[in-house]
């Protein structure tokens, strides 16, 4: 009687199916968090500007908005695009 020889399962290679799955996972909430925390910095770099010029006597405003306005729309695009929410081509 023969027996026919049963080819062993790949059991690694469904191990490293998982642990990539688990790295992807992480990776997207790390991407998540930082693309909060770029929305939440601009939030804030926007609130400060407004609030510092309205307060305090400043002298030259346009160039705390322009450089508060670029800061804002620096962090803001990088924490949409990060969120995919924006696909850039």
């Amino acid at each position: 009687m023969t027996t026919k020889r049963e080819k062993p399962k790949p059991q690694i290679n469904k191990q490293l199916k998982v642990v990539g799955t688990e790295l992807k996972v992480k990776d997207d909430q790390r991407k998540e968090k930082l693309s909060n925390y770029l929305i939440d910095v601009s939030k804030y770099v926007l609130t400060g500007v407004v609030i510092t010029s309205l307060f305090n006597d400043v002298t030259n405003k346009m160039t705390i908005y322009l450089v508060g306005l670029f800061v804002v729309c620096l962090t803001l695009w990088t924490g949409i695009i990060l969120t995919n929410k924006i696909r850039v081509k």
